[in-house]
Parts: C-alpha cells; structure tokens; sequence
C-alpha cells in the first residue's frame, strides 16, 4: 500500500464512522474555547470541562477577565496541571484582546500566537474549530498515531508532521481529520497497550502490521478478531543459561541406597607420644 492509498483508506474509514466529530472541550463562544484550550496543554479534556464552568460564570468575556488578579483567578485553576503559569497567561491574554484586538478573540494563526499562552498548536486548533481552517493542530496524539500508522515518515517534529499531513490530506478536511486522529489516539491507538484488536485501521497500519501481520481486512469492518502478540522462541544462549542456573536435583532412593551401603572407612589410630622428662 503507498503513502496516498494510506492516506484514502483512512479518511474513508474515518468518514464512514464519525463524520461529524469535534472537540471534546465544552464552550459557548471563541473566547470560551480559547480559554478551555490554553488550560488543555497537558491536561485532560474532562479535567478542563470539570474547571471551565466555574471561571465562565465568575469571568463571561474578555473585559471581566482582563480586570481578575492572580489571586482571583488562581483558586479556579487549582486543580489544572502548571496553575500558576495557566493563571497569568489566561489574565496576559484577556488584557491582550482587551488593547490590541477589541475584546474579540482573531481568527488567523499569525495574530492568535502573539496572545501570552497561545502557541502553534492553540492557533491552529482556535482556527480549524471556530472557522473550519484548513490548519491542523499536532498534539501528542496526533504525533503518535500519524507515525504508528504511517501517515507520516521520519517526522521528529510537531512542525513536520503537520507539513506532512496538510501534504496528502484535502483542505476541505483537515479541521475534522484534526479531529479523527485525535479521538483515535485518545481511546484507540492509546501510547500504552493499543487496542489494535478494536482498531479498524489494520489494514492500513504500519504499526499493526509490524507486530501482527498482514490481514485483509477492508474499511467496512465490523467485527475484528481478538488478536494476541506472537510469544518469542528462546535463543539457544538463554536456555543453555537457564540450564546452568537451575538447581540440582535430590538424589533417587536407589541412590541413596547405594552410597549408604559402601562401608565407611575407620579413622586411622593416634599414635601415642611419650612425654620427654
């Protein structure tokens, strides 16, 4: 299968399963998701979500955020990964769109990385999710799962496996494939143990194929079977180890029988020492 097959075949698969996915992040405006994002890095969705309602209610717009202190905000972000740098960055950002953007969050990659806590990956994702831009946004899971897959080639950086991706994906989805290769490594193709028995990518994985072979396999799947990893032969050195390591073994009664029926030899007599006087 070359690169573009790849490519078709799990877009297909994609479309045909989840064509309408989106951000699990729960927000009502631009400014909402922009917060929500920026409290994501290295977080979880549901942590955020458990957060966001809070800090919505007590801080509705830009304005109301860009007048909070740190030690306003700081008590609804406690329990978010890296707190207190989130905290300055969210209040950085407000007072950010407040004086340079009019209180409203911009639309285009080059204006969002100025905000404080906005990188290359939140513009993007603020970008494909508001406007349906064609930037895709690489997170861990989109890193691994393109690399395991074979999407991507070699690809070191979060950088190169979005020029890769934009390479063969077409514009007009890459906001939601974004979407489908993270959802995809978020409960399918997870870092540890992934669930390739579940995966309906076979077919087109590297990854799979490398460690359980080919299948044919086709988009239209339903039930796959419970694959397991193949158990590897001991080489010849571990076992000749195994076999020095191992104890003796207890003599047999015969044995035994045997070694207790030879006589035992007498202990040689002292000689007797005379006494000089």
């Amino acid at each position: 299968m070359t690169r573009k097959e790849r490519f078709q075949f799990v877009l297909d698969y994609f479309s045909k399963r989840n064509p309408d996915a989106a951000t699990e992040l729960l927000y009502d405006s631009p400014y909402q998701l922009l917060v929500a994002v920026i409290l994501s890095a290295q977080c979880t969705d549901k942590r955020v979500n458990m957060t966001t309602p809070a800090i919505f209610e007590h801080y509705p717009d830009a304005a109301s955020l860009a007048r909070a202190s740190f030690d306003d905000l700081f008590p609804y972000i406690r329990s978010i990964s890296y707190p207190n740098n989130k905290t300055k960055h969210l209040i950085g950002m407000a007072q950010m769109l407040m004086s340079k953007f009019g209180g409203q969050v911009p639309l285009t990659v080059d204006e969002l990385v100025q905000l404080p806590g906005v990188g290359r990956k939140t513009a993007n994702v603020i970008t494909s999710v508001v406007d349906n831009q064609p930037n895709m946004a690489v997170d861990t899971h989109v890193f691994r799962v393109s690399a395991r897959i074979g999407l991507t080639v070699n690809a070191k950086t979060p950088l190169a496996t979005e020029k890769q991706l934009l390479e063969l994906i077409p514009r007009e989805m890459v906001h939601v494939a974004h979407h489908w290769l993270i959802l995809h490594g978020r409960y399918i193709c997870v870092a540890r143990n992934p669930k390739c028995p579940e995966c309906g990518l076979q077919q087109a994985c590297k990854y799979f194929q490398k460690n359980f072979g080919s299948r044919t396999a086709s988009a239209d799947d339903h039930a796959l079977p419970i694959l397991k990893t193949p158990t590897k032969s001991k080489s010849p050195a571990a076992a000749a180890s195994k076999t020095r390591n191992r104890p003796a073994a207890k003599p047999t009664k015969k044995a035994a029988a045997t070694h207790s029926a030879v006589p035992k030899a007498k202990p040689a007599a002292k000689r007797a020492t005379k006494k000089s006087n």
